[in-house]
């Protein structure tokens, strides 16, 4: 018989973290991706936007701060575990005002963000070049936000995935878990196109594909696939350090060898992995106005990527409300690189029993959107 004290559907870098730590514990785990561990994850941008990404009070901005703050010491822990290297790149994030018309939310969030850290700053458009010489002065303005770094995403899922592996975690790839088993509302396994492995603890980090996996189930995780296009542009002579976000949603990501990220594009609801001409034509425009260095770069790749969203936009963690030994790890959006360190701990706590850990997961429980269920066949 196949079993394991904990099975995880979905390799991306979620699963890998909470695998990972896990497997450190001394627990016995099992991964299952339908197609190659950490696909999806590759995909981002590898921005870790811990303040960038929140505009007023929310409870997933302290769990965000506090796993930004764990990536020095995580990219020597996983270096030394898995000896790939997550580029961590220390140059901070301006946050633009691409016209007048996005000024007044900007401002909006500065007077939030920094009102909680005095180091976030306020840039007038004649001092945005002052910090990125490559930025362009017509702008409407930016925030400066020191602490918001970044690391080369497909680098992070490796390092997750190696560290799993050598920490004894089973892998199993282009193996898709068709179902949960479960018998009288308990867990028992997972059903794959291989056969049955069982376990009495089942986590679904599924990522966008989370739903899928509760066909039988009488809660299905509401969870939005929404699909991004990326483009990739190499540049020969200057390039910008530091991550540049618009009000929009356009970014701009400098990786090693002058390799410029530009993101995304959002389609709600769909899976489509291709790339279109649109789509990249108005990333190009917005983000060249924004670099326009950016016109003299050459074009390396396109991809699209999917996101899984949940319907009140935060995570989903937490025990599946009616089926024993079954929890729910997904909706981190384009957060997952910056929330995979903690999410990793924070699941291997819980899992293993601890209060205090529960008591912090509380407000992404699964149980949220069981009571609005209820409320509404009321």
């Amino acid at each position: 018989m196949r079993r394991y004290d904990v099975i995880i559907a979905g390799g991306g870098v979620i699963g890998c973290s909470i695998a990972y730590r896990l497997a450190k514990s001394g627990l016995s785990v099992a991964v299952f991706d339908a197609g190659t561990a950490g696909k999806a994850s590759i995909a981002a941008g590898g921005m870790l936007g811990a303040q960038n990404e929140f505009e007023y009070e929310n409870p997933l901005m302290n769990i965000a701060l506090e796993s930004r703050a764990m990536f020095p010491d995580l990219r020597d822990e996983l270096f030394e575990e898995s000896g790939v290297d997550i580029e961590l790149r220390k140059a901070g994030l301006l946050k633009v005002a691409a016209t007048a018309d996005d000024k007044p939310a900007l401002l909006k969030q500065y007077a939030f963000l920094s009102g909680k850290d005095a180091s976030v700053k306020w840039l007038e458009p004649d001092d945005v070049p002052s910090v990125e010489s490559c930025m362009s002065i017509e702008t409407a303005g930016a925030i400066y936000l020191e602490k918001d770094n970044q690391v080369k995403a497909p680098l992070l899922a490796r390092a997750f995935l190696q560290a799993a592996v050598n920490a004894g975690v089973h892998v199993y790839e282009r193996e898709a878990v068709i179902r949960v088993v479960v018998e009288a509302n308990t867990v028992c396994g997972v059903q794959t196109t291989r056969g049955v492995f069982h376990s009495d603890r089942v986590i679904n980090a599924a990522g966008a594909w989370s739903g899928t996996l509760f066909a039988e189930a009488d809660f299905m995780p509401p969870i939005i696939p929404v699909k991004g296009e990326c483009i990739s542009v190499k540049l020969s002579e200057a390039a910008p350090v530091k991550t540049v976000f618009a009000v929009d949603g356009c970014y701009i990501v400098p990786k090693r060898n002058k390799e410029m990220l530009i993101g995304a594009t959002s389609y709600p609801g769909s899976f489509d992995s291709s790339v279109t001409a649109g789509g990249i034509r108005s990333l190009l425009n917005r983000a060249a106005r924004l670099l326009p260095v950016l016109d003299e770069g050459i074009i390396d790749r396109t991809w699209t990527g999917v996101r899984p969203q949940s319907s009140d936009g935060l995570p989903i963690i937490g025990a599946h409300p009616s089926i024993k030994g079954l929890s729910i790890c997904t909706g981190h959006y384009r957060n997952g690189i910056l929330l995979s360190p903690v999410t990793g701990v924070l699941m291997e706590r819980y899992l293993n029993g601890c209060e205090k850990t529960a008591a912090v997961l509380a407000p992404f429980s699964p149980f949220r959107f069981q009571t609005k269920k209820e409320e509404l066949l009321v």
